[in-house]
Order: structure tokens, then sequence, then C-alpha cells
């Protein structure tokens, strides 16, 4: 017969299990950095036979399951951009068999994605840039596979879209919620975002950027609660400098992929009821 725990033995094995569960987040967040989902999965299953333990809190148990959620839909949404960018540069290439054979692995990799939770400004994307991938050839896009391609957007295409219908973007630009983003020390809020970059306000050459510049920046936004509970999720993101505005003491900031960042955070905004503005 198993002894029963006392109070401070069960407070100890509580913390125990929770500093592991940390430990398996950043280890996730790791992974899905690598740029390969398998490992994420790998590291998930991991967490989960963890929070199956009986003397683990049952209201941090779910904290740590929609994290660990959110990193796998991070994971796979960075993968299938990433391949749809390799797919892309095959068919410049002429490749039309490597070209399809990387835009069926996105497609799995899109289905995880949709699974663990990718919403529709994500599919939108999705859909545009794999339609574009399967029209680019060695000679180029014709015109008439062009207004083709538009017509069939133009009935599938479920996502958001810009006022009036009309979207010349890759994609749509918002202007609120503002995000707050710190870089080189200083904090900026955005004039708009998209899951492709940001135009901040305020930028007063502090940094002595010019364009092409690569930079690590924090997105967070106050208005959207944090996976583990705390305000302002969010997270690190690379970008590069395309315009420094010292008329308007604005600086433009791009992406080189697909942002999972901005991503989580507009899923978050509207598991909280919060839509996010187009820019008009």
């Amino acid at each position: 017969m198993p002894a029963v725990m006392d109070a401070e033995q069960r407070r100890k094995l509580e913390d125990a299990l929770l500093r592991k569960a940390e430990a398996l987040v950043r280890q996730l967040r790791q992974a899905a950095e690598s740029g390969n989902p398998a490992n994420v999965d790998a590291q998930a299953a991991i967490m989960t036979e963890l929070l199956k333990a009986r003397e683990f809190p049952t209201q941090r148990a779910t904290e740590f399951r929609e994290a660990t959620k959110t990193i796998q839909r991070g994971a796979y949404q960075l993968s299938v951009d990433t391949l749809i960018g390799q797919a892309e540069r095959r068919g410049h290439a002429g490749d039309d068999k490597g070209r399809n054979e990387l835009i069926s692995k996105a497609k799995e990799h899109y289905a995880k994605a949709v699974r663990f939770g990718a919403d529709e400004e994500f599919r939108s994307a999705v859909e545009r840039r794999v339609q574009a991938a399967l029209m680019t050839s060695k000679d180029g896009i014709d015109d008439r596979t062009k207004q083709a391609a538009a017509r069939k957007l133009e009935q599938h295409d479920v996502g958001a879209k810009a006022p009036g219908g009309i979207e010349r973007r890759r994609c749509i630009r918002y202007m609120d919620p503002v995000m707050t983003v710190e870089l080189g020390g200083h904090k900026y809020q955005t004039v708009n975002w998209s899951i492709r970059g940001l135009l901040l306000e305020n930028y007063r050459g502090e940094l002595e950027l010019s364009p092409g510049d690569r930079v690590k920046l924090d997105v967070h936004c106050a208005d959207v609660p944090d996976p583990c509970g705390a305000a302002g999720g969010g997270g690190r993101q690379v970008a590069h400098v395309v315009r420094v505005d010292a008329e308007r003491n604005a600086l433009a900031l791009d992406f080189p992929e697909m942002s999972t960042v901005i991503l989580d955070l507009v899923h978050r905004m509207k598991d909280a009821g919060i839509k996010p503005e187009p820019e008009r």
C-alpha cells in the first residue's frame, strides 16, 4: 500500500513537475525554431505524458496543453511557409516535379497546422501562395493563367478581405489593436501590421538602421493573453529593414517568412473576441 503524502511532500512534487513542464516548453520552442515540426511533435508527446501525472495541478496542466498546441501550430505554419517558398524557387528553375512534391508536403503540414487551430488568415494566405506556386514556371506566368487563378480564389477564398474586397498586397494590414515592438532597447508602436511585416511610428534614427539590415525584435500586444496566463502574448521575430522614413519618423520592417508570432497573436485575438481592424 503506497504511503500517503503530506501537504509539504505534495507541494514539492508539484513544483518539480511544473519545473519539468517549463523546461519542456523551452525545448519545444527551440525545436520549433529548428524548422523541423517532427522534433516538436516528439517533445509534445513527452509533455502529454508528463501532464497525465496524477499530482500535476489540473489548472496548470490546461495552460501547458494550450502552450504546447500553440507551439505545434506555429511550427507547422512556419514549415508550410518554408516549403511553399522552396516550391516557388523550384518552379522558377523549371523543376515542375520538385515543385509539386514540395507543395504536396506543404499541404500535409498545412492540414496539421489547421488541426492545431490555424485560423482563416493563415488559410487564406496559404491558398494564395499555393496557387501562385502552381502557376510558377521557368517561363513565368501568362495573363490567362493569372486570370483563371484569380477567378478560382474569388470563388473559394474564405479568408479576411481588405475594405471594398480589393487586396493588392500579399497580406491584409491591420491598424488595431496596436502592437508593441521592442527593438534594440527601444519600444515602438505599430502604425499597421500583418503576418508579413510591420510599420512602426516614432522611430527617430536611434539605431542607425538602413534598408536591408537584419534585426531581432520582440512583438507583443497588451490586449492578448499569453497561453500561460500573462498579458501581452507574443514573441521573438526576425525582420529586415525595408524603409526608413525620416519625414514621418517611421520604420518599415518585412519578415523573411510568414510570422508565426503574428499568426498566433491573431489567433488569440479571435479567441478573446477581438476583431482586428484593417487599414483603410
